[in-house]
Parts: C-alpha cells; sequence; structure tokens
C-alpha cells in the first residue's frame, strides 16, 4: 500500500502548503510532466525545483526521507552533477532564453536516463523565454514523456504564454512570515537576534534574499549604496540627482547587465517611496527599510504624501522605459529631472 506522504528534507521556510502537496505526490508516485512555481523573487522557487528534482532521482530502497542525502545520487545532485537534472536560465549578459539553449534542453531530456531515473529539467526564469524558444518548448510539453519532469520557475505566471500554463501543474509560492525568516536566520543560519530582525524585515517575506543579506557581504553592501543613493535622488540639487544616477551607472554593467542594474535600483526606490509614504501616515512599524531609518528620517520632510505618489508614477514609468530597451542613462536621467 502506497504511503500517503513522504518525509521532506527540504531546508526551506514557508509555503508549507506546497511541499504538502509534493511530498504526497512523491510517496504516490503521481509526478505530472510539467510544473510551473510562481510567486514574487527570493523565495526559494528554484531552491525548491531542485530539491524536487533531487527527490525525484534519490535512490533510497524506502522513500520515507528524500532525499535520503545518502545515496550516490545523492551525492552528485548535491554537487550539480548528476546526468539527469538539467538546469538553464537567461545569460547575464542576454535579455532572453534563446530556442538554442531551448533545443539543446530537449535534446538532454530526449536522452535515457543513466540511471534508469527521472530526467527533470528545470528553466529558471522562464519569463524569459524568446518567442521561438516558447513555441519549441510547448511541442515538447504538448507530447510529454514517461518519467521526463520539466519545472518552470517565474515571478508572475501572466508572463507565460497560456498555452503552456494549462499543460502545467501550477503551484503558488507566497511570500513567508518575517518570523519565521528571523526564527530560520537565528536558529540555522547563527544571525545574531539584532541582525535577524533587520534582515527579516528587509527581505519583505522573501527568505532567500535574507539568506543572500546575511551570507553575501558584497551583495548587502551593493544594496546598502542603492538604498543611500535615493538620497540623491531626492536632492533639490539637480547636479546632485544626476550624481546619484552616475554612480549607479559607474558598476561596469553593459548591455543587459546595465539595464538589469537600472531596473533593480528602480525597485529598492520604489520600495523606499513606500517606506517615505508609511512614515508620512504614522505606520513606521510596517516600513521595510527599519535597518536604514536614520537614513530615511532625513528624507521624510522633503516630499509630501502628493509628491511621493508622483514619484511612484514616474519610477514605474522609468521601469516601463527600461522594459522597452530606452538607453539605462537617459531613462534615468529622464527620471532625475522629472519631479
Amino acid at each position: 500500500m502506497a504511503k500517503s506522504k513522504a518525509k521532506l528534507s527540504w531546508p526551506l521556510i514557508g509555503n508549507g502548503h506546497i511541499f504538502e502537496f509534493l511530498a504526497k505526490s512523491l510517496a504516490k508516485e503521481n509526478i505530472a510532466s510539467s510544473y510551473i512555481f510562481t510567486g514574487p523573487s527570493d523565495l526559494g522557487k528554484t531552491a525548491a525545483a531542485h530539491y524536487f528534482a533531487r527527490s525525484l532521482v534519490c535512490q533510497s530502497q524506502d522513500r520515507e526521507v528524500l532525499p535520503c542525502g545518502q545515496c550516490p545520487a545523492c551525492g552528485q545532485a548535491a554537487k550539480g552533477l548528476h546526468g539527469d537534472i538539467y538546469l538553464i536560465k537567461k545569460p547575464a549578459d542576454k535579455k532572453n532564453i534563446s530556442i538554442d539553449q531551448i533545443r539543446d534542453f530537449i535534446r538532454s531530456l530526449g536522452l535515457s536516463s543513466f540511471l534508469n531515473s527521472y530526467k527533470i529539467g528545470i528553466i529558471k526564469g522562464a519569463d524569459s523565454l524568446s518567442e521561438s524558444a516558447v513555441n519549441a518548448l510547448l511541442k515538447t510539453l504538448e507530447e510529454p514523456k514517461i518519467k521526463v519532469v520539466i519545472i518552470l520557475t517565474v515571478d508572475s505566471l501572466e508572463a507565460l504564454p497560456k498555452t503552456i500554463i494549462s499543460r502545467s501543474q501550477i503551484l503558488r509560492f507566497s511570500p513567508v512570515a518575517a518570523g519565521a525568516i528571523y526564527d530560520d536566520l537565528v536558529k540555522n543560519h547563527g544571525a545574531s537576534r539584532s541582525l535577524a530582525k533587520d534582515l527579516s524585515r528587509l527581505a519583505a517575506g522573501r527568505p532567500a534574499l535574507a539568506w543572500k543579506f546575511l551570507e553575501d557581504k558584497e551583495y548587502y553592501e551593493d544594496y546598502r549604496a542603492r538604498v543611500s543613493s535615493f538620497g540623491g535622488l531626492l536632492s533639490p540639487d539637480i547636479n546632485q540627482r544626476f550624481g546619484a544616477i552616475e554612480k549607479i551607472l559607474s558598476s561596469g554593467a553593459a548591455g543587459q547587465e546595465a539595464v538589469e542594474s537600472a531596473v533593480k535600483t528602480i525597485d529598492i526606490w520604489q520600495n523606499l517611496t513606500r517606506d517615505l509614504m508609511l512614515l508620512e501616515l504614522s505606520l513606521a512599524d510596517l516600513v521595510q527599510h527599519e535597518a536604514f531609518l536614520e537614513e530615511l528620517a532625513p528624507l521624510k520632510n522633503k516630499l509630501n504624501l502628493a509628491a511621493l505618489l508622483n514619484l511612484t508614477d514616474i519610477l514605474k514609468r522609468t521601469k516601463l522605459y527600461l522594459g522597452a530597451n530606452v538607453n539605462p542613462k537617459l531613462a534615468l536621467e529622464s527620471l532625475a529631472v522629472s519631479f
């Protein structure tokens, strides 16, 4: 008699309903040919896809704890060396996942399994698929093969065509409570209580982002620099505004990387604008950037609520320009003179 559920040894927090569903699917061997893991960035969707893949190829006989972490397949998968697990994502200097990447991906999934196990393909950021890549992938989804599983991760389900959505099992990831992230940082990652408090609030429900802040000092310092640039953007001196823009553009990024760097900065500025509105409304307990309150306090009196709402619209419009391939320097300089 099949077990109702397997125990998952996945070091992930939040979204227990998804992991409960996948545990039951693994125990009953009721596996779909295609899944879409959707939800905001840095929730652990790609990590969940990897652990699901590891659980599928695990060679444990009792299958009570997945992945077992002891068998040869688990060892290979943990190192990213398992011959039946494939990952593709958008190259850093490109705007899309190309049709050539998808063709190689499909070709690899079509080969015989090395260990007579499942073959799993993970497409990270599937909303970056080019139109031709989507069409090539669709043909594969229309004719699923036995023991071949494709997992797509996307921030927004609407970014995928309905033809792909209709052929996939949809699993929706949600932001995780700050308290759960705080507990995880303290208990499992060795963070001090004060640092865990700051990072759990700053992560805004995204545990993978909190881990990144904690473990990657360079990444955290880069984030701090982008936060600090917001003060220059709000300066009444246009030269200081352009100076803030120059600091962002002087990172050495070019082409698509420069666009994505600019979008990342706009995202942070949007969240900081929201924080200023919350401070204006005396809702400081909801502020995301609590760790930066000393920097935010002097900015509070620079713009009233109406001006902050206007800035929100301008930032949103600038992101649209960047998505339409407007030169990042021109887009950001236009932003600097727009309010």
